[in-house]
């Protein structure tokens, strides 16, 4: 049971640190984006995005750490109940011992041990009694070797106790650490929103902007993808009944959506290095009260110039451009399209066949940094349906 316990917090502990080292990958990542922006004297709406994702990546750490300092006190616990346990079985083993080296002290001489044989009622009485005489030695010599069994691993125990209490020493300092650097977080967070607020009309017409901008890319993928089928009507449909699309697959494409499909939860990110700043569906404007944002997608803020790489493999079905919005990317997956937009540059082109990771273009720069956008889409025979591409990700 005691291995099993210890199995078991070992496993729970690999665990914890490899969250607490995925988070701290995440906040240098996010560190350095902000660092960037401030290089370049501005603030914006991404950097404000940028901090609120680094507060709760933060935040994460912190419980992560808590996490682990509960685990340190628990294996704590665990080894001074143990250490007091052994102790205990020490007292028992040493009366045990005495009472058999006073057996022996009475048994000493030859003289003594052939009396006690001698003494005996009959042959067998006197067999039984020398087997007895000479498992008393070996329980004894077995028994001097239990004692020092445990006193080593009660000296062990012991060490493995301090280790652990210098852990948790270790840990309950980084963690204050992290709550400053959190507060730190905090301050600069809420001195960018005041600053932005100064901005409001400026902002506003920034949304309106992004917003004509949402629908364009919305009308152009759905334009794109629906031109890639060919609508089929059923007998007997009334006319003007909007035709069902036609979602009919090949071989090839039916394993590549299976395959798809497969993988969700560990498609790589469509950039080596960055922080999702606005998810998936509608959410509160980060500044402006009573704005709404609905993202058809997600925004990820990464670094200058960065490529913009392919979820999965499959075919370029479309590349767009939207006026003064970069140009986008769609690649088809099957019943799956992905789409890349806000794109500076495109690297490939319609018909192309591409593989995971390959790069699809540069990410555009604007005042607001740089965003890579990224959508998914599942064609039906009722209709295009958009999808959350987050849990897509690998997490």
């Amino acid at each position: 049971m005691l291995i099993c316990t210890i199995c078991l917090s070992a496993q729970s502990k690999k665990e914890l640190e490899k969250k607490r080292a995925a988070l701290d990958k995440q906040i240098k990542t996010t560190t350095a984006l902000i660092e960037q922006a401030k290089k370049e004297q501005r603030v914006t709406q991404e950097q404000l995005q940028l901090l609120e994702s680094q507060i709760h990546a933060r935040e994460q750490l912190i419980n992560a750490m808590s996490g682990e300092l509960r685990k340190v006190d628990q294996r704590i616990a665990e080894d001074v109940e143990l250490v007091a346990s052994l102790r205990q079985d020490m007292v028992k083993l040493k009366e045990e011992y005495a009472r058999m080296l006073q057996f022996a002290y009475r048994n000493r001489s030859a003289y003594d041990r052939m009396s006690y044989l001698f003494a005996a009622n009959s042959f067998q009485q006197a067999y039984r009694r020398s087997r007895y005489l000479a498992q008393i030695a070996e329980q004894r010599k077995r028994q001097a070797a239990l004692i020092e069994e445990t006193r080593t691993t009660i000296d062990e125990r012991l060490a493995g106790l301090q280790v652990q209490r210098e852990e948790k020493s270790k840990l309950m300092g980084e963690q204050q650490a992290e709550r400053q650097k959190l507060n730190h977080d905090r301050s600069g967070q809420q001195s960018a929103l005041n600053n932005l607020k100064k901005e409001e009309g400026r902002l506003r017409d920034t949304q309106k902007k992004q917003e004509s901008q949402r629908r364009e890319l919305d009308a152009a993928i759905r334009k794109a993808i629906e031109a890639e089928l060919k609508p089929k009507a059923k007998p007997g449909t009334k006319p003007g009944t909007p035709a069902k699309l036609d979602i009919t697959l090949t071989p090839e494409a039916k394993e590549l959506n299976a395959d798809f499909e497969k993988n969700k939860g560990k498609l790589p990110w469509p950039v080596e290095k960055g922080v999702i700043t606005s998810r998936f569906g509608p959410q509160p404007h980060p500044v402006l009260p009573g704005i709404k944002i609905d993202n058809n997608g997600i925004d990820i803020t990464t670094e200058k110039n960065a490529t913009v790489r392919a979820l999965f493999r499959g075919e370029v079905s479309s590349v767009i451009v939207i006026p003064g919005a970069g140009k986008a990317v769609i690649v088809s997956h099957g019943i799956y399209r992905t789409v890349y937009s806000n794109l500076r540059d495109v690297s490939v082109a319609k018909g192309q066949r591409v593989d995971t990771k390959q790069a699809v273009g540069t990410v555009l720069t604007d005042d607001n940094g740089s965003v890579a956008h990224v959508e998914l889409w599942k064609i039906t025979a009722d209709g295009l349906v958009k999808v959350d591409p987050g849990p897509w990700l690998f997490r």
